[in-house]
């Protein structure tokens, strides 16, 4: 979970972001948080919480990624005392621990397939059946989940039931990428910076016209999360320096982005992707995340509006011909 504390953001993408968890905080459906790797995902979920009616009540977030999918079911729903070997004494299991509140399944798409069924039944009748026990326990929570990219894969592979995607994504909220929301960056450097500074013992610095137009340009591709390990590196090691940074301070970024973008043509091609696939999905990716704003998606992908409704319609007139048809926001 990004560490930084809510921001009075300055771009439309972000205040939309923020509006529609402010109108869903109060709600008690299910909602899905969507967005890449570093977005902020989990933050935006605590936001739900603790803007509720739930608050009083407890988060409960559980980092699905980081269990083993054998002991996710024991993990979630508890189990009996013996139910299975080394289960020595009774656990609630966190889906318990959260009645009252919220509980947050941090990248749905690691959840185990075994588990699936389980979570369904909870979303859909409000019981947990912990292992070992015939009798249901009637629940109270409310679940939201987070889910990167690779829960699209999930789904079309069949490692993630339908049913229970859309019991989960009874609203879909798209997290927006640090790069659509470049208006957003000194407010974030000047809070991050200032959180750094507090937790690691070092006087805070500035940043400079030249360093603030550097991260301006950088695209971000691990978000406020490798914005935060950006100024981090920084600060700790400019510990004795006390001007305000300089932009050279930032040329480790181009070498992280160079070894990022080899890698990423290294996967498409060993997907067999063609050139013409990938941009046209470029380009629609970025017409969502820009809320179908072509201005904004053309900023994110470095084009003049012009360039990329040129090529936009090149590439739908290429894979069909009714593609040239939509609108052009």
């Amino acid at each position: 979970m990004t560490r930084t504390p809510p921001d009075a953001p300055s771009s439309p993408a972000q205040q939309e972001f923020l509006g529609e968890l402010e109108r869903l905080a109060s709600s008690p459906v299910s909602v899905l948080i969507r967005g890449e790797h570093g977005v902020g995902k989990s933050r935006a979920a605590g936001l739900l919480h603790s803007s509720g009616e739930r608050a009083s009540g407890p988060l409960v977030v559980v980092d699905l990624g980081a269990l083993a999918p054998s002991l996710m079911e024991a993990e979630l729903f508890g189990h009996e005392e013996g139910s299975f070997t080394g289960a020595h004494r009774a656990r609630l299991g966190r889906v318990r621990r959260a009645d009252g509140g919220t509980l947050l399944l941090d990248g749905i798409e690691d959840l185990a397939l075994e588990a699936q069924g389980k979570l369904l039944r909870v979303l859909q009748e409000r019981v947990v059946e912990p292992l070992g026990s015939a009798e249901p326990v009637p629940v109270d929570v409310r679940i939201v989940a987070t889910a990167g990219p690779e829960l699209d894969e999930a789904l079309d592979q069949g490692r993630f039931r339908e049913d229970l995607y859309f019991r989960l994504a009874v609203v879909v909220v798209q997290a927006p990428a640090l790069r659509a929301r470049r208006e957003d960056l000194p407010g974030l450097c000047d809070a991050i910076l200032k959180q750094i500074s507090e937790r690691a013992g070092v006087a805070t610095r500035t940043l400079g016209p030249d360093s603030m137009e550097r991260l301006l340009a950088h695209p971000w591709p691990g978000n406020v999360r490798e914005l935060e390990n950006a100024l981090e590196r920084v600060l700790v090691l400019g510990a004795e320096s006390t001007g305000p940074v300089a932009a050279g301070e930032f040329d480790f970024l181009e070498e992280g982005l160079a070894d990022a973008d080899l890698r990423l043509a290294r996967q498409v091609l060993s997907h067999g992707i063609a050139l013409d696939a990938m941009d046209l999905a470029l380009m629609e990716e970025a017409l969502v995340q820009g809320r179908d704003n072509h201005s904004a998606a053309a900023r994110a992908l470095g084009l003049s509006r012009k360039a990329f409704n040129y090529r936009l319609r090149k590439l739908r007139e290429e894979r069909s011909p009714d593609g040239a048809q939509e609108g052009e926001a």
